[in-house]
């Protein structure tokens, strides 16, 4: 029988040190689980700071049908904004007047067993925009099982899956590897994190997982106690109420064109079926 997630509990967390000063207030008088903690304690210290002053986190899949017109109908002043890999519309995140100056969470995960990750180079990517973006507001980033490692193109085991084409940038400007290089703005997310520690994943295929989306909502999800708890302790006067998720264009699995065997889609549609209080879906086809 599957473990609701809201029963899972973890004797041992595994901190981290954020240099962060706000985030180390006394978490252990709040009535958060150690599972909550160390997901919050995860997220790259930008992101701690921004959750506790955004209201909600806006979780957006690639998914084509997701229009600019879209995202200006939802974003919102109040938001973090969470994208995945080669990202869609990256010109209106870097260059939108409301939504180049939302704090951003970008995640990147690792193809296989390799050096890369998707959306990197010398894979496809978007680092002129995610460049742009470092310069409005605040930028985290997550790379899932490993540091990046600042591949060359002959790194690539699989290179005919992405051909190299005229504007592909193939390594990263100075600035941007700094950001890379800082625990403050980028971290490592194992895709075995705690918070997935019940996901049925499929024994008999490599590299079975979460999908990256599902990952981040649950670490988000178990993210919000922790910020709760700092905000009452910031403003004790001040009645705050749970950061809220919006899931935007996470299709059912008949309208999705393509699903890795990998990833329990089961398991995950059913989870998502029935959202808690303070979580959105928005789906688009």
């Amino acid at each position: 029988m599957t473990i609701p997630f809201t029963d899972l509990f973890y004797d041992n967390p595994v901190s981290h040190d954020t240099n962060n000063k706000t985030s180390e207030l006394n978490l252990n008088d709040c009535n958060n689980t150690d599972i909550s903690v160390l997901a919050y304690k995860s997220l790259p210290a930008t992101i701690q700071k921004a959750l506790l002053s955004q209201n909600r986190l806006v979780i957006i899949a690639n998914n084509p049908s997701i229009t600019i017109e879209t995202l200006e109908q939802t974003l919102q002043p109040t938001d973090i904004v969470v994208l995945f890999n080669d990202f869609i519309h990256a010109d209106f995140f870097a260059t939108h007047a409301l939504a180049k100056t939302l704090p951003k969470l970008l995640f990147f995960r690792q193809i296989g067993d390799s050096r890369l990750h998707f959306g990197l180079p010398p894979r496809s990517n978007n680092l002129i925009a995610i460049e742009q973006m470092a310069q409005h507001a605040a930028l985290g980033i997550f790379l899932s099982n490993i540091s990046y490692q600042f591949p060359t193109p002959t790194d690539d085991p699989k290179p005919n899956d992405d051909p190299i084409s005229e504007d592909r940038v193939l390594s990263i400007a100075h600035d941007l590897k700094v950001i890379f290089d800082s625990s403050e703005h980028c971290r490592v997310l194992s895709e075995q994190h705690p918070v997935v520690a019940d996901y049925p994943s499929f024994a008999d295929i490599h590299s079975s997982a979460p999908t990256s989306g599902f990952l981040m909502y649950r670490l988000l999800l178990a993210a919000r106690q922790p910020v709760q708890c700092l905000q009452r302790t910031n403003n004790p006067q001040k009645r705050t109420a749970p950061v809220e998720i919006l899931l935007l264009g996470f299709n059912d699995d008949d309208k999705t064109a393509h699903f890795w065997e990998g990833h329990n889609w089961a398991f995950e549609r059913q989870e998502l079926a029935a959202p808690p209080i303070g979580v959105e879906i928005i789906r688009q086809y």
